[in-house]
């Protein structure tokens, strides 16, 4: 018999952290109480725990964590969630997707009506990394008219036919842990045999052996889709053709395969167990194409990046008062073929108007093809690179740039190209960032730094391609030369640098063109420049090894060798320190050095003995200093650098062993280069997985490591894992400064005791004029994490208070220089692993990149209710208009996010939970834009029976004023709700609710459709109360009318409803309520403050559709729309609706009379439109 309210486990496997926060908040704010939430990490960071310390302390549910360390991988670690479970039915959520408020409550209540089911799921909506609802596809279609059980033998035979998985992901499913624990190695195998790429699948067919299927119609869950999810599709054919043969096999070695006739399964509506056959391959269509999921592409996103229609006459207006740029485009290798030069031309075509791009193509003219009158050709024969110099300097251009033939340029980078180009850059070589397409067809992105002084030499087939030169430059220097004829344009680049410095090259962070992806190949002429680099750089010893095809190490070959401080801070941890320090004297080759072991008051008796027997030697080459005061690593690095005797500093955690003896040898190349400040070594963890590869500015807060755990010999986003390079910052667990420097910028700030000290350092270095360079060459294992690992559970809150604290004081120093990292690129994420595209193209597209409009970033709370009609809806329709720019986005941005996007005005709709708060009191401390709350209901006072009850904070009226005093303006929708809000906030005002045109404008709908007139309601599932406050009625009149429900109806109401339609895409409710053919609707509202405060939008609904409407008598709905407005009681209510039933005539006209005002007056259009700028603008 099952318990009355049973246990559920939501089981979270994490490992990526990007959208982790959402997935939590989205389980603890279940509904239904008796849950527990395990997390099982496998993320390589702290990430995972660090979001947990801000929920723990304050969770409405009990939280299990189990770390893994090292991870699990993605089959273990769901059984590990399975069998740690205790609860007896099993949630999933996985760490990217979101659960409904009300998911377990409605999954649990189907497994206590339904004893023989064992697997329940619901439809999912597809949302992008920004929290927006996606179109259906194939998968995500719901395959039933309402809410069915299927026989569970019979679905275990149609997906052995049909693998396609419409049931879904596994945070859409949920199920009794009995039926999935004992399953081994792994909940996704049949039989012992693994089952991948159809993995979800494998695990379903396991549990559906034990009883039946229940679909619910209602979208429980959100499916996230973002880049993190890519894989190659070539891939993904070949996995899931080999895995659907091995999963159909394996049905059919346990006898569970029925033979013919699968797509034929037994179905039955819920509520009335009737098992009638139902063609479920029908419904869903044709096979699957393999790997059909909702994937991010490069090319998808590249589409976005368009100059929409409301911005066209700002950009029109903006090039035309700028001078023509004339563009020289050499099109090389042309050969005859015509298709890829007529791509390339083709890409050229669409170029603004004032980028004037005169061709050249090194080819034989296509007598065929009807070429552009601005294309000329050189013949094969004359082909060199003196001739280009001479079609160069022969030809009017302010710019050149070279291309290979089929090289196709975006419109994207030629909007930007343009844009910039006719501000006046002062610059004499630009460069862009690419795509490139592999062997397969699929784009990759090549996002590159800011200009790189070590990148560039170390990997110039990556960065020395497609500059745009300004011909002056160009002529200046000579032009190209061609006696590098496999390498003349590295070769300008590099002559350029060392005549004019790097100041005058210019980075475009805009794809500009698409092309073929090269192989990585050492050429000699590139290793010749490079050598006659050094030469010219006074190296006269340097030299240039390529260990790697395409990647240059630069030896500078420096004669002397100054002394090297070590300096080693430590406290008690003997074992980790005699490791560093054996390992230091034993593996150094560099002869010049001394070591200083810094004592922060060691308590262990092992440590003290030791450390005093060293300090007893008198050494000069290791000594041991004392610094008996509260930890403060910088105070602990100052003061030893003070006693150093070294010309350089080597900062070195005591938790670090050398690996190579060359590791300082590697560090000195670059430190002794007198443009150098800094320099920063590769560390490994002990298990041989990146632990630091550099730092990025942003990244996951003020900065972070790229790279955690992946591979050592990985070669890491554009190889740059493989070669030295400058860099913001790097890590002090390893970090090597020249100690004039060191003094110059102050060292490292004492107010900076445990975090960020290396960072600010680095920053003030780079500020100060001098590079940060990042080598791979030089290798040190660092354990990492040692003293987090030791600290005390009981002050982790403290801990977690002096990290923000240290965040903040980054951000108040470096704000602007954290979210623009030149080592990084705007189009790539702030969140993730570092290095991995920003998804969400309105965030980075900034087609008017001068601002003429006010930028405006909205805050959605939904994207089905209030969020589409106050923020999504007005948002549009304002851009639409041309009177704002600016993008809508579901979740919150953090500091450096939303500095990189710079918004005039910030609308925070429904924003109340404490996490949600805490990130917008870091918006009001760090951001200069108008902030804007809003809000559509009054939520101190929801009704008893409302679902959102649950979701909102305990005190809520606390929440709110906190909240309101991090804002510049509070939105409302009604005037009543603006008077009891008086006095939390000065600037109260209200926008009132309206219907969007394109939504609502020319709905048809019929009347009289029926025997009976047909009276309806339609709503959201938070009306439970309104409705069944009218049950009464609905039972009276149920002879005398056809009632129609759709969205939601109380099960006391159902027996006398003659229609239900279940709740569908907001994006087709219009058309669909019109479709219902109401010949009357109803609007009641229970008497209390909530509905009073709220707005007349269901009944601008139904008049949009041309209902007549019969409305509770209440503040929310009086005014002069032309309405029947009845007082709570069932008198009233059926004296009018039955008034309306004995005139139907009289009753359509009413409707016709209500339809003309809301579309006269309450459209989202004009002065309405107009309202919602001024509202959320200064």
């Amino acid at each position: 018999m099952e318990i009355k309210s049973p246990l559920v486990s939501i089981v979270v496997p994490t490992y990526k952290p990007r959208y982790f926060e959402a997935a939590l908040q989205s389980a603890l704010l279940q509904t239904y109480q008796n849950i527990e939430i395990l997390i099982s990490d496998d993320c390589p960071t702290q990430d995972i725990q660090d979001i947990l310390s801000r929920y723990l302390p304050y969770s409405p549910k009990p939280v299990r964590v189990i770390r893994n360390e090292p991870g699990l991988g993605g089959l273990m670690n769901y059984t590990q969630c399975v069998t740690e479970a205790r609860g007896q039915f099993v949630k999933f959520l996985n760490d990217d997707d979101i659960l409904m408020p009300t998911c377990v409550e409605r999954m649990i209540g189907v497994f206590l009506q339904y004893p023989s089911v064992s697997l329940v799921t619901s439809r999912r909506l597809l949302i992008d990394g920004a929290g927006r609802t996606l179109p259906d596809i194939q998968a995500t279609r719901c395959p039933f008219p309402g809410d069915r059980l299927v026989n569970g033998r019979d679905l275990i035979s149609y997906l052995a036919d049909y693998p396609m998985n419409f049931i879904g992901e596994p945070s859409t499913v949920m199920f009794r842990r009995e039926h999935l624990v004992d399953v081994k190695p792994n909940v996704c195998c049949l039989q012992g045999e693994t089952i991948r790429a159809i993995n979800d699948l494998a695990m379903y067919v396991n549990v559906l052996t034990h009883g039946d299927f229940a679909y619910l119609v209602e979208p429980l869950s959100c499916f996230r889709q973002h880049e993190e999810q890519r894989q190659q599709q070539s891939d993904i054919l070949e996995l899931w053709k080999k895995a659907v043969v091995l999963f159909t096999r394996q049905i059919k070695a346990m006898g569970l395969y029925r033979g013919e006739g699968n797509d034929i399964v037994r179905a039955s509506p819920m509520g009335q167990v009737q098992w009638k056959s139902f063609d479920l391959q029908k419904v869903m269509g044709t096979r699957p194409v393999a790997g059909e999921k909702v994937q991010f592409s490069v090319e998808g996103w590249v589409k976005k990046r368009t100059v929409q229609e409301y911005q066209q006459p700002l950009v029109a207006e903006r090039l035309a008062a700028a001078p023509v740029v004339r563009l020289g485009v050499y099109v090389l290798g042309a050969g005859k073929g015509t298709e890829a030069l007529q791509r390339t031309l083709a890409s050229l075509a669409v170029a603004p108007g004032n980028l004037r791009c005169e061709i050249t193509v090194f080819g034989e003219s296509p007598c065929s093809a009807q070429m552009p009158a601005n294309v000329r050709y050189v013949l094969p024969a004359q082909q060199t690179v003196d001739t280009l110099n001479e079609c160069i300097q022969s030809a009017a251009l302010d710019w050149v740039i070279l291309v290979e033939n089929g090289v196709e340029f975006t419109p994207g980078g030629l909007h930007m190209l343009a844009v910039e180009l006719s501000g006046g850059l002062p610059c004499d070589a630009v460069y862009a960032d690419e795509l490139a397409r592999g062997d397969n067809g699929v784009l990759g992105a090549l996002f590159r730094p800011d200009f790189n002084l070590d990148l560039t030499l170390s990997l110039p087939s990556a960065t020395a391609r497609h500059w745009l030169f300004r011909t002056e430059a160009l002529q200046a220097l000579g032009g190209f030369d061609a006696s590098y004829s496999d390498a003349y344009e590295f070769d300008f680049i590099v002559r350029l640098l060392e005549e004019r410095g790097p100041g005058i090259i210019g980075h475009l962070d805009e794809p500009l063109l698409i092309g073929e992806a090269g192989m990585l190949v050492t050429v000699n002429d590139e290793v010749a420049i490079l050598e006659r680099h050094l030469q010219r750089r006074g190296y006269p010893g340097g030299k240039v090894l390529a260990e790697l095809p395409g990647r240059y190490r630069l030896v500078y070959g420096h004669e002397e060798k100054p002394m090297v401080s070590i300096i080693v801070p430590t406290k008690d941890q003997l074992p980790m320190l005699l490791r560093c320090v054996t390992s230091l004297l034993e593996k150094t080759r560099y002869p010049n050095f001394e070591v200083l072991i810094v004592d922060n008051d060691s308590e262990t008796p092992e440590a003290r003995e030791w450390l005093d027997g060293v300090d007893k030697m008198k050494s000069d080459k290791v000594r041991v200093l004392r610094y008996p005061h509260p930890f403060n690593y910088s105070a602990v690095n100052n003061m030893a650098a003070r006693e150093a005797r070294g010309e350089y500093l080597v900062l070195l955690n005591n938790d670090t062993a050398i690996l190579r003896e060359d590791w300082l040898d590697a560090l000195m190349n670059h430190g002794q280069r007198p443009e150098v400040g800094i320099v920063g070594a590769k560390l490994l963890y002990p298990n041989g997985k990146i632990q630091h590869a550099g730092v990025i500015l942003g990244l996951r807060g003020p900065a972070d490591h790229p790279f955690i755990g992946r591979e050592g010999d990985d070669a890491g986003y554009m190889q740059r894992m493989q070669v030295d390079q400058n860099l913001s910052a790097v890590t002090a667990a390893c970090l090597l400064i020249r100690k004039s420097v060191y003094d110059q910028v102050g060292g490292l700030d004492e107010s900076f005791k445990v975090s960020y000290n290396d960072v600010d350092l680095c920053l003030k270095v780079r500020e100060a004029g001098y590079l940060i360079v990042w080598t791979p060459h030089s290798v040190v294992m660092h354990v990492g994490n040692v003293s987090q690992n030791l600290v005390d559970p009981a002050k982790a809150e403290a801990k977690r208070q002096r990290f923000m604290a240290e965040q903040d004081a980054m951000y108040e120093k470096w704000l602007p220089q954290i979210a623009r990292d030149p080592a990084y690129n705007p189009n790539l994420s702030l969140g993730g692993n570092g290095f991995e595209i920003e998804t969400d193209a309105n965030l980075t597209w900034r087609p008017l990149s001068w601002r003429p409009l006010p930028i405006v970033l909205a805050h959605m709370a939904d994207v089905t209710g209030c969020g589409q009609y106050r923020v999504i809806q007005p948002f549009n329709a304002a851009k639409e208009a041309g009177l704002i720019d600016g993008t809508l986005l579901g979740r919150l941005l953090n500091v450096p996010e939303l500095e990189r996007y710079s918004p005039d005005a910030i609308v925070l709709q429904r924003q109340v939970t404490d996490v949600q708060l805490e990130i917008i009191a870091r918006t009001k401390k760090f951001s200069r834009a108008f902030k804007v709350f809003e809000l559509d209901d009054y939520l101190p006072n929801l009704p008893l029976k409302s679902v959102h009850r649950a979701k909102m904070p305990k005190d809520i009226i606390k929440s709110l004023r906190r909240g309101l005093s991090l804002v510049d303006r509070f939105v409302v929708s009604t005037e009543p709700l603006a008077e009891a809000f008086a006095g939390m906030h000065g600037d109260i005002r209200v926008v009132r609710n309206t219907l969007n045109p394109g939504w609502w404008h020319g709905l048809s709908s019929e009347r009289r459709v029926s025997s009976k007139p047909r009276v309806g309601w339609a709503g959201g599932s938070s009306h439970t109360g309104d409705l069944e406050m009218i049950a009464d009625v609905v039972r009276e009149l149920a002879n005398e009318v056809e009632w129609v429900f759709f969205g939601m109806c109380p099960d006391r109401l159902r027996p006398y409803v003659h229609e239900f339609h279940p709740g569908i895409d907001i994006e087709q409710y219009p058309a669909a309520l019109a479709r219902l053919n109401l010949d009357l609707a109803i609007a009641p509202v229970e008497q209390n403050l909530f509905n009073e405060c709220k707005s007349n939008l269901r009944l601008l609904e139904y008049g949009a559709c041309g209902f007549p409407v019969v409305c509770s008598d209440l503040v929310c709905y009086q005014g002069d729309l032309p309405v029947t407005r009845v007082r709570n009681r069932f008198k009233d209510w059926v004296d009018a609706i039955r008034m309306h039933l004995a005139d139907l005539d009289a009753t359509a006209k009413m409707g016709d009379e209500l339809r003309a005002a809301v579309c006269r007056d309450w459209m989202l259009e004009g002065e309405n439109l107009e309202q919602w700028r001024n509202a959320w603008l200064p």
